[in-house]
């Protein structure tokens, strides 16, 4: 065999090898992330005692479109993002956030009578709040930033109310899990307020 097949034989096995070694099962490193309700404890009597049994309807709940994908987003500075590729949501963010802010509701209002957007005719809630996210990522420092718009709008497609929140909570390390945990109580944070809103209004119909 002369030197040049020789060279050109190992050379394939080389290339086999690295293809078997390539194709070998490798460890899946994504890890899934998902937002959180407060907790049952979190119910308030007074907001209770004037909405109990109130029927709410909570969206349509609208992200901005670099939010729009199933990998975490953090914002880097002003302009620049940095998109994690094995850390993502385990279900779409406006859905995750939807469901989140209606449990945080009902738990604060106490009233099971709430549904989310989109809704049968049949289930016409008194109130309907609706949520724009204008921004809600990690910063370069872990500590989270919410800022929304969102309205109150009653049975007549009356607008009552319209606000902006822009609530922060800070990083306790720079762990994903923990910026999690802080996004899910900058939602409990804005649940609140919404709550407080509701139950005001409620109170002044009743003079």
């Amino acid at each position: 065999m002369s030197r040049q097949k020789f060279c050109l034989m190992f050379l394939l096995m080389c290339l086999v090898m690295a293809g078997c070694i390539s194709f070998e099962a490798r460890p899946d490193s994504t890890r899934f992330f998902a937002l959180t309700s407060l907790p049952r404890t979190s119910q308030r009597g007074q907001d209770g005692a004037e909405t109990n049994g109130l029927a709410l309807g909570i969206g349509p709940i609208k992200i901005p479109g670099y939010l729009d994908r199933p990998q975490l987003v953090t914002r880097i500075s002003q302009n620049r993002f940095a998109i994690s590729e094995n850390d993502r949501w385990a279900e779409p963010l406006d859905e995750n956030f939807l469901r989140v802010l209606s449990l945080d509701i009902s738990i604060l209002l106490q009233t099971d009578r709430i549904v989310a957007y989109p809704w049968e005719k049949s289930q016409q809630p008194k109130y309907q709040v609706q949520v724009e996210v204008l921004r809600f990522e990690p910063n370069a420092e872990q500590s989270i930033e919410l800022w929304v718009r969102w309205s109150i709008i009653d049975s007549a497609k009356k607008t009552i109310t319209v606000k902006e929140s822009y609530l922060t909570r800070p990083a306790r390390d720079k762990s994903i899990e923990t910026s999690v945990a802080s996004m899910s109580e900058a939602v409990g944070d804005l649940s609140k307020q919404i709550a407080s809103a509701i139950g005001a209004l409620t109170v002044a119909q009743r003079y």
